[in-house]
């Protein structure tokens, strides 16, 4: 059965509300892998909100957050699933200076910041924690593998593979000298590698160490992992459509393209 991937969100830092970003989209980062029997979900950024209400049958949900920063949580506020009796919903991260993931969630979706927090939700929903250089088994065979990226305050890079198929999502992510060979190593021959196209090589030359990286590193490093197909997401909230149309005219390679909301691939 083929894998479907449905891109939800493909924002960074802040969602981006206007008529300028439509047809790429204004939601932060957020994509699902169907697998046939569960839904595996890369980040509850805004972009979550729509999934939740597309959801469709009681499949169980399995959810990565690479790391809490608040785009990746905001569309864990007002994610129907939360609120559908009998869901299954698995939540998977990374205990933080001592504050187990869980507690990092209900510190944030819950009074004050939020009326109601995970004690309300009517859903089960099952705290995972992780970390990094770990093997995450999943129902069907299937398993999430991480690794540790580059961005402030941490945060884990994701790959799921199974059934001979393999997607990697490595958003948020600066990519080092350093880094680079076992980055590569970790995407060789996915299927499909979703990458953090923050920059262009311009602006990221004014951004080092801010945790991100450009569409052309993202390009050469698909290159070299044989990659399958190459999504580049996590676009800077100031990159209106007309200015990504200009980056997507600029690619000169097969097997790349400039990820939009509503975009659904096959593997």
């Amino acid at each position: 059965m083929a894998w479907k991937i449905n891109v939800w969100g493909v924002r960074g830092s802040m969602p981006a509300p206007s008529p300028d970003f439509l047809a790429y989209g204004g939601n932060t980062s957020c994509f699902s892998v169907d697998c046939g029997e569960d839904l595996i979900v890369f980040d509850a950024g805004s972009g979550l909100t729509e999934l939740g209400r597309r959801l469709e049958g009681r499949r169980p949900v399995h959810l990565f957050i690479g790391h809490v920063h608040i785009d990746h949580l905001l569309g864990l506020f007002l994610f129907p699933t939360f609120y559908s009796p009998g869901a299954e919903i698995h939540l998977y991260g990374e205990a933080r200076d001592g504050v187990p993931f869980r507690r990092q969630l209900e510190a944030l979706v819950g009074p004050p910041y939020w009326p109601v927090g995970f004690a309300d939700f009517r859903a089960d929903v099952v705290f995972h924690e992780i970390g990094p250089e770990q093997t995450i088994p999943l129902p069907g065979g299937r398993t999430v593998r991480t690794m540790r990226g580059g961005h402030p305050n941490q945060g884990l890079l994701c790959r799921l593979d199974g059934a001979g198929k393999s997607v990697a999502y490595t958003l948020d992510c600066e990519l080092t000298e350093a880094l680079r060979p076992r980055l590569t190593a970790f995407c060789r021959d996915a299927g499909v590698l979703i990458w953090d196209a923050n920059y262009t090589a311009q602006d990221l030359a004014r951004h080092t160490g801010w945790g991100h990286s450009s569409w052309e590193q993202g390009v050469a490093l698909g290159r070299d992992a044989g990659a399958g197909l190459l999504l580049l997401t996590h676009y800077n909230q100031t990159y209106a459509d007309d200015f990504l149309r200009e980056q997507e005219r600029l690619v000169r390679e097969p097997g790349v393209r400039f990820a939009r909301e509503g975009m659904e691939v096959l593997l």
